[in-house]
């Protein structure tokens, strides 16, 4: 069983050394259109097994996204054939989970854009077993009544269905990206709290509740700076779980403190240490650089397996918004220094 437990960390370590660099982020910021970043990660990265055979020319901003999250699936499922046992389940479920969420997301936005091949019709066997509904019935919908009808029995039937408008102007997807968010918390806490004791129990849920915490961290922001929630709809929309801050700290954020102060509590607590210096751009900035710099640390320096893919699947998820934030910038003409302040790595 050791054995083969040091076998899943170093493959997550090797295949963790094959991210994009420096170079990489570099020279993807001076591309001047999707098709070009898509050409240099088919021939220059590891994404040319996911991009092979693929017409880059051809190839919008939202069929290269929709690869490249499938890709970090495929390397997640090469990954968990050395594990085995309650845990290995544990992952391949919330990873299916993830895949599950990503598939609705994009059914739903090919509703918008009438643009239907760019659903991933296939998934990695030992996610693709995971799955709660038909595959290939999802990707043949092509109205909310076909999608809600293929979601039923599944948790995700209600989420949707109280989004579903027949007029797609209308659509409030960030309303539904976070409550299908606040899904994946629920079933990874589950997982968490099933799956391990002791030590090992502690910390992949310091790691998780970090994570959950710091998103929380930033809809307070947000919801106060831009929409002046009141505090009520503020509780409604984050997920109650905590970290550094109590349950008590975070109803005092939500009560008492402004906006514009709100970064000023994250810079007073705990969290400070993972900042290597404090240049504020946007608060998700911030906290995803402390959740990225908190997982690094682990997956450099643990040999514990759970604790090492987990910080894989949340770096590795970093890496992908990186490439998204650069697509959008090369997309909307953005200054390459202004794009390459956005990258966390």
């Amino acid at each position: 069983m050791e054995a083969v437990l040091n076998a899943m960390t170093t493959k997550t370590k090797a295949i963790y050394a094959k991210r994009l660099k420096d170079t990489d982020y570099n020279n993807l910021v001076q591309k001047r259109s999707v098709p070009e970043i898509a050409s240099y990660l088919k021939n220059e990265t590891y994404f040319r097994d996911s991009l092979d055979g693929i017409n880059e020319k051809a190839l919008h901003r939202g069929q290269l996204e929709i690869l490249i999250r499938n890709d970090l699936i495929i390397r997640l499922s090469k990954i968990l054939r050395y594990a085995f046992g309650s845990k290995a389940t544990g992952f391949t479920d919330t990873i299916a989970t993830q895949s599950e969420i990503n598939l609705i997301q994009t059914v739903i936005r090919s509703f918008v854009i009438r643009d239907y091949d760019q659903v991933v019709a296939k998934l990695p066997v030992i996610i693709e077993s995971h799955i709660t509904f038909d595959l290939k019935a999802i990707v043949a919908c092509r109205s909310f009544d076909e999608l809600l009808s293929v979601l039923k029995g599944t948790p995700y039937h209600d989420i949707v269905e109280r989004y579903a408008k027949t007029d797609m102007n209308d659509f409030d997807f960030t309303g539904l990206d976070q409550e299908l968010h606040r899904y994946y918390y629920q079933r990874m806490q589950d997982f968490v709290r099933n799956s391990f004791k002791g030590e090992d129990r502690e910390a992949v849920e310091e790691l998780f509740n970090t994570e959950v915490e710091l998103d929380n961290i930033s809809k307070i922001y947000r919801l106060k700076k831009y929409f002046n929630a009141s505090p009520a709809i503020i509780r409604s929309l984050i997920t109650p779980i905590y970290s550094r801050f109590s349950k008590k700290d975070i109803e005092d954020i939500i009560e008492h403190t402004d906006a514009d102060h709100v970064f000023d509590r994250l810079m007073d607590s705990s969290y400070k240490n993972y900042i290597k210096e404090v240049n504020f751009l946007y608060i998700e900035h911030t906290t995803k650089m402390i959740n990225y710099n908190m997982n690094k640390r682990q997956i450099l320096f643990s040999s514990d397996p759970n604790l090492v893919l987990y910080a894989y699947m949340v770096l590795m998820g970093i890496e992908i918004e990186n490439i998204i934030d650069i697509i959008e910038g090369v997309r909307y003409k953005v200054p390459v220094d202004q794009i390459k302040r956005m990258l966390i790595y």
